[in-house]
């Protein structure tokens, strides 16, 4: 296993505009990826997020109701799977890509989602990608209707797991408190970090 955590000095990334969301997923990955190579036939990606990219959705709303012109690079990058095709041209990934948005504890679910890609004999690893921004007044609201809260800052991990890594012991050692400073990823974030301590 291998984990990466993206941070304020995620570069922008070409094609996409005025959000952190792809730059820091790219960044997270590219950490990953570029510190562990292996067969791209043979990996799969799965982000998850609770609010997505919530910073594109209300710029592309905020344009229509104005009645200026839509940018199509807006329509584009706010599906999270537009990153993540980014990053699978980058990196040769023909593998499955999956975005999920889910209400529950999203390291549970990452890990949960690649042992079920690693059923299939064709696949060796998963990139798991968790990513939250900060957020906006709506999104804000959303995160108070449903008891959680957003990270302290805009924030994107990335872990690579193989077939042969312990996926069932890592789901249970998954905290599933949501707090600040991660927010909904605090499972995620504290995951990476104890990978990142037998890295050393």
């Amino acid at each position: 296993m291998i984990a990466a955590m993206a941070d304020a000095s995620a570069p922008p990334v070409a094609g996409f505009v005025e959000s952190a969301f792809s730059p820091l997923v790219h960044q997270a990955v590219q950490r990953c990826l570029t510190a562990r190579p292996g067969d791209g036939s043979r990996t799969a990606m799965v982000l998850a997020s609770t609010m997505g990219d919530a910073t594109t959705l209300d710029l592309g709303s905020r344009l229509l109701a104005g009645g200026q012109p839509h940018n199509p690079l807006l329509f584009m990058q706010s599906t999270a799977n537009a990153v993540l095709g980014r990053l699978s041209r980058e990196f040769a990934v023909t593998g499955p890509l999956l975005s999920l948005s889910t209400l529950a504890d999203p390291a549970a679910e990452l890990l949960a989602t690649a042992e079920l890609l690693l059923e299939d004999e064709e696949l060796d690893r998963v990139v798991l990608i968790g990513v939250e921004l900060t957020g906006t007044e709506r999104t804000a609201a959303a995160h108070r209707a449903l008891r959680t809260g957003p990270p302290a800052a805009d924030l994107a991990v990335a872990i690579v797991v193989d077939r042969d890594d312990p996926l069932g012991h890592l789901r249970h050692d998954v905290p599933s408190a949501r707090s600040a400073p991660y927010g909904t990823l605090r499972g995620l974030v504290e995951l990476a970090a104890r990978i990142q301590g037998t890295q050393t």
